[in-house]
C-alpha cells in the first residue's frame, strides 16, 4: 500500500507541475493526446487477443510449450540456486532483485514522463508511455495467470508440480514470476529507446540476472521465470509495434482533463 501511495503521489506531483506550465505550451493538449494514443495501443492489445492471427497463436504455443519443458528443470535449477547462494554477491543479487520490483521502474517511467512533458521532449514521452502501458498489460497478465493457476512458490517444499487453482495467497502465486516480467518489460523498452546492440546485451542480461535472482531467493521455479519473461517481452513488443497499423491510430474514448483548486483527475467517456 505504501508504495502505491508514493507511485501515485509521484504521478500527481509530474502532472500538476506540468499544468502549471504556461498554457501555450499545449501541455494539456499534449498530455490527452498522450492519453488517447495509450488507449490505442491497449485497444489494439485487445484486439490481438481476442483476434490472435495464427502466427500470435504459434508464437504462444512456443512459449507455452517452452515453460512446461523448463518444468522439467525445476528441481535441479533450485538445487543449484541454492547450493551457490552463498557465493553470489549479495549487491549483485540485490541489483538484479530490485531491477524487477515494480516501484522503482514505475516511479522511474513515471518521472521520465514528467520530464519529458516539461520539456517538449517527444521521444522521451513516447518511451514513457509505451512502458507504461507494457508495465500495466503485462502485469495485469500476469496477476491473472498466477491467481488462476495458483503454482505452490518453492520455499514451501511442496515440489513444483502442487497447484491450487484460483488462489490469492502468496504462497501459490508462483506462476509466472512478476519480477522477471517487469525486469523484462524494462529491457524490452530500453532496447527499443537506446537500439544499440550493446544496451542488449547488458539490458537482458540485467533481466536474465533478475529471474536468477527469483530462484537464488528461493521464490520461483524456472519455468515461471521462463514465462514471466516472455510475457514481459512479448507485450512490449505489442505496444510498440501498435503504432503500425493505421486501424488503431484513434481510440474510441473521449478524455476531458478535470482541473479544480484543489483537485486533478480526468473524466473517460466512452
Amino acid at each position: 500500500m505504501m508504495r502505491l501511495k508514493i507511485i501515485v503521489c509521484v504521478l500527481m506531483y509530474f502532472s500538476s507541475s506540468c499544468f502549471e506550465l504556461n498554457a501555450t505550451e499545449g501541455v494539456d493538449s499534449i498530455l490527452i493526446s498522450d492519453i488517447h494514443s495509450s488507449f490505442d495501443d491497449l485497444e489494439y492489445i485487445g484486439d490481438e487477443i481476442l483476434h490472435a492471427s495464427s502466427a500470435s497463436l504459434m508464437k504462444a504455443s512456443i512459449v507455452v510449450g517452452t515453460s512446461i519443458l523448463a518444468m522439467q528443470l525445476d528441481e535441479d535449477m533450485r538445487t543449484i540456486s541454492q547450493k551457490n547462494a552463498p557465493f553470489i554477491d549479495r549487491n549483485l543479487i540485490s541489483l538484479a532483485n530490485g531491477y524487477g520490483e515494480l516501484m522503482y521502474p514505475a516511479i522511474g517511467t513515471i518521472t521520465m514522463y514528467g520530464l519529458g512533458l516539461a520539456f517538449s521532449d517527444e521521444e522521451v514521452r513516447l518511451f514513457s508511455r509505451k512502458t507504461c502501458t507494457s508495465l500495466l498489460v503485462a502485469g495485469a497478465m500476469t496477476t491473472i495467470i498466477k491467481s488462476m493457476i495458483g503454482r505452490s512458490r518453492p520455499y514451501l517444499n511442496q515440489g513444483n508440480h502442487v497447484f491450487t487453482p484460483f488462489n490469492i495467497n502468496d504462497g501459490t502465486l508462483s506462476y509466472p514470476s512478476g519480477h522477471t516480467t517487469v525486469a523484462f518489460v524494462m529491457s524490452t523498452s530500453l532496447s527499443r529507446y537506446i537500439d544499440r546492440w550493446w544496451a542488449d546485451i547488458l539490458l537482458y542480461g540485467l533481466a536474465t540476472g533478475t529471474a536468477y535472482a527469483r530462484m537464488h531467493h528461493d521464490k520461483h521455479w524456472l519455468s515461471d521465470t521462463v514465462l514471466g519473461g516472455a510475457i514481459g517481452y512479448f507485450v512490449t513488443q505489442w505496444v510498440y509495434d501498435s503504432d503500425k497499423n493505421p486501424s488503431h491510430l484513434s481510440s474510441k474514448a473521449t478524455i476531458v482533463p478535470q482541473i479544480a483548486p484543489n483537485s486533478l483527475g480526468i473524466l473517460v467517456q466512452f
